[in-house]
């Protein structure tokens, strides 16, 4: 009997794994909808979080959701940071959601498609407060139809 419960518990506890994914947890992990019937590249996707430790390297990622008949292979996305003493920088991120085969690189359940990607590995961010980021579709279809969700998330390098 107790082997049995034994086991049970074991495997509870992989399926546990894998929902939570059983890695570091995230300094930061934030994801905002975009509209499937039309994400506008005038509608921004705003994350925000505060830095204290200016040595701490992170990475950076963002994370795609998208539907199965989303009619591209990648996205464009507009990204553009703003410091906490004011400044601010703009960078263009192609994001490829499919291989040569039109076969999705993600996985999901369902007619969703989940994709994560990293921007910036390793990077320290230098000033001490708020930061945000605005992220932005630029591909040449607006509205575009078939995004779900854009979520940002910042990991501590180890």
């Amino acid at each position: 009997m107790n082997k049995a419960r034994g086991g049970i518990l074991l495997l509870l506890g992989f399926v546990g794994c894998g929902f939570a994914g059983c890695g570091p947890a995230p300094l930061m992990a934030d994801s905002r909808p975009v509209e499937m019937s039309g994400w506008l590249s005038s509608d921004v996707a705003v994350f925000h979080w505060d830095v204290s430790d200016t040595t701490l390297k992170q990475h950076v990622m963002l994370d795609v959701r998208h539907g199965q008949d989303y009619e591209f292979s990648n996205i464009y996305l507009f990204l553009t940071y703003r410091y906490p003493n004011g400044k601010s920088r703009v960078d263009t991120l192609e994001c490829v959601l499919a291989d040569a085969y039109g076969k999705w690189r993600g996985s999901g359940f369902g007619d969703l498609v989940d994709q994560r990607f990293l921007v910036h590995e390793a990077v320290t961010f230098p000033v001490r407060g708020r930061y945000t980021l605005e992220v932005a579709h630029g591909m040449r279809m607006d509205p575009l139809e078939g995004m779900a969700d854009i979520g940002l998330r910042l990991e501590a390098s180890q």
